[in-house]
């Protein structure tokens, strides 16, 4: 008699460096229809608990009762459910909801111990200019974080440590992951009138594994000069794609399910030989259960300690890694803080008599405060003691 069990065919778990414990409970996890289909049948189930995505698959000897093919592909959405997401994560909180952000294990990023599935942090490029909060990488898979603009005049290499604050060698959600949405029918406008539309549209090519592979060209010539015109790129299945029309190239998710509440995030898990990443079985049909991670970046802030009028005071950080200036009853970090639910090491002295621990920022309300000429989200804590 065979026995039959069930096995992990791969996971994902959900991380955010604001939470102590970096475990995200933040958002929901569903399979598409076509990933459902799928799973059914191949006899896998799907659970999420709390910040993971568990798949187990039916297997006998460490193998799938049922093989999984080569190029299989399941999409997952993610559905945000915190409302103050954005206040405490980094990234742009003016949110565009023709946007949504991508990942899948086609991205080469396995860093730290960790197989992640957004893109790698871009490295560092003199060229380009920072904001504060931009990230960018030494190239080794370390990640900074830009606390000033790095103006064009003045392009700070990330050792200098007046722009730049070195986060750690993981690999977070960055703007490379944020693609144009699009169903399979949509209306493309032009910024001036033309009279025709070339189009080329290039997915992943299995064998570079990079995304050179022409899956559509053709030219569409209008009777008169067009300000818009119907994109149809229904034949095409759901993914990433790099799509050009009259020279102007974008990078857009395509997924005609995505009709109605369209999610934050989509990613995407193929089983295939290559890129490593994508190995869900090996090539004896053994299975691998990779863990997939996506990890989020806590916002950095100004943190502002008002104390009350007529007292003065001071902050200090007993790690030595921030500092405080004082001006009246005002007490302001010098650089951003990341955003944290667990308390920091900070000591309050009021008229003399220290306090610790005090209250650290709340990321359900931010001001705004300019320094140097950089305008930063700002938090105010106001002290009562």
């Amino acid at each position: 008699m065979t026995d039959v069990n069930f096995a992990s065919l791969f996971s994902v778990e959900l991380l955010h460096k604001f939470y102590s414990d970096q475990l995200c409970s933040d958002f929901t996890i569903t399979p598409s229809a076509s990933a459902l289909n799928i799973l059914n049948g191949r006899r896998v189930i799907v659970k999420q608990y709390q910040n993971m995505l568990y798949t187990g698959i039916q297997s006998t000897n460490s193998q799938a009762f049922i093989p999984v093919e080569n190029g299989m592909q399941l999409t997952f959405f993610l559905q945000l459910n915190n409302p103050l997401f954005f206040n405490y994560t980094n990234l742009p909180a003016a949110f565009n909801t023709n946007q949504i952000y991508y990942f899948t294990n086609r991205n080469v990023n396995a860093v730290n111990g960790k197989n992640f599935l957004s893109v790698p942090v871009p490295q560092y490029n003199s060229a380009v200019l920072y904001a504060p909060g931009a990230l960018a990488s030494d190239g080794t898979g370390v990640t900074y974080r830009a606390i000033r603009t790095n103006q064009s005049s003045n392009q700070q290499n990330l050792t200098q440590t007046a722009y730049w604050t070195k986060v750690d060698n993981n690999g977070y959600v960055n703007s490379g992951d944020l693609l144009q949405f699009l169903p399979g029918l949509s209306t493309y406008t032009f910024t001036s009138a033309q009279t025709e539309a070339n189009i080329s549209v290039l997915g992943y090519d299995t064998t570079a594994n990079t995304y050179t592979l022409s899956v559509l060209a053709k030219t569409i010539t209008f009777p008169g000069p067009s300000t818009s015109f119907t994109l149809d790129l229904s034949a095409l299945k759901p993914g990433k794609y790099s799509l050009t029309v009259n020279g102007q190239q974008q990078w857009i998710y395509l997924n005609s399910e995505l009709t109605g509440i369209k999610p934050f995030a989509v990613f995407d898990i193929f089983n295939a030989p290559a890129p490593a990443s994508c190995n869900l079985v090996s090539n004896t049909g053994q299975l691998l259960s990779p863990l997939y991670s996506i990890l989020f970046l806590n916002r950095a802030t100004l943190w502002k300690y008002v104390l009350p009028t007529g007292k003065t005071g001071t902050i200090s950080d007993t790690t030595g890694t921030f500092s405080f200036t004082t001006l009246a009853n005002d007490i302001t970090s010098a650089t951003p803080i990341p955003l944290s639910n667990a308390l920091l090491n900070f000591q309050l002295t009021i008229n003399g008599t220290p306090f610790t621990p005090i209250p650290c920022a709340d990321p359900s309300r931010f001001t705004y405060l300019t320094q140097a000429g950089d305008t930063y989200d700002c938090s105010e804590i106001y002290i009562n003691y």
